[in-house]
């Protein structure tokens, strides 16, 4: 687990470390920066994600590093949220921030989950893929805690978590998977609207046909 400072960079280090069993190929990083700024794009909510097409896979290793996309299929740690989880972040947030050369892997862990979870609907999608362990209670609590969490935060230029940013926005962005996000988000996400949508198909289908057999009458 490499050298520490005090006990708080042992429980730091113990939520990064990674089996080598498990341990992923590191990724290049891009010369971008993964920084709030007006007018950069950000990773979307989980279920805008899932209606892109992207799919949610639990990982092998619990670290908070082990954070990967490939295939349509973002990988993500299970993380225990319960009544200690706000207090510890925060603490180890103020740690990266105050100790030069400690890191910011919690930090970008902390930034990218709070740019996937906006809703309680967030929470329950990552917690049906076995992502999310809620111990607080609500959904919508869980929410409201990555989103406190991330207020003020500043990330290194060269943060890895950046290749998952791009890689996932790239994805998202393709005219085929923002044509089907469009299409569920206007259309399926009301059952009268999938009906509404059936009927035209219904219809439309039936239109074919009977113009079909007026071009074409049998004898």
């Amino acid at each position: 687990m490499g050298r520490c400072l005090h006990p708080l960079d042992i429980y730091r280090k113990s939520l990064l470390w990674e089996n080598p069993r498990h341990k992923k190929k590191t990724v290049t990083k891009s010369h971008h920066r993964l920084v709030i700024q007006e007018g950069d794009e950000i990773v979307r909510s989980a279920t805008e994600l899932y209606e892109a097409g992207i799919r949610f896979k639990k990982s092998k290793t619990r670290s908070l590093k082990g954070i990967s996309f490939k295939g349509g299929v973002l990988t993500l740690p299970p993380v225990m949220v319960d009544d200690a989880t706000e207090s510890l972040f925060l603490n180890l947030i103020a740690f990266e921030r105050l100790h030069v050369g400690a890191g910011n892997e919690v930090t970008s862990y902390i930034f990218f989950m709070d740019n996937i979870i906006d809703h309680a609907k967030d929470v329950s999608l990552l917690h049906s893929q076995s992502i999310i362990q809620n111990a607080i209670g609500s959904d919508k609590a869980v929410a409201k805690l990555f989103n406190s969490l991330s207020k003020d935060i500043t990330l290194d230029p060269d943060s890895a978590l950046d290749v998952v940013h791009k890689q996932v926005h790239n994805y998202c962005t393709k005219p085929w998977n923002e044509w089907r996000a469009n299409l569920i988000h206007t259309y399926f996400r009301n059952p009268w609207a999938i009906l509404s949508v059936l009927a035209a198909v219904l219809l439309f289908a039936l239109t074919i046909i009977q113009t079909i057999y007026t071009v074409f009458p049998q004898n």
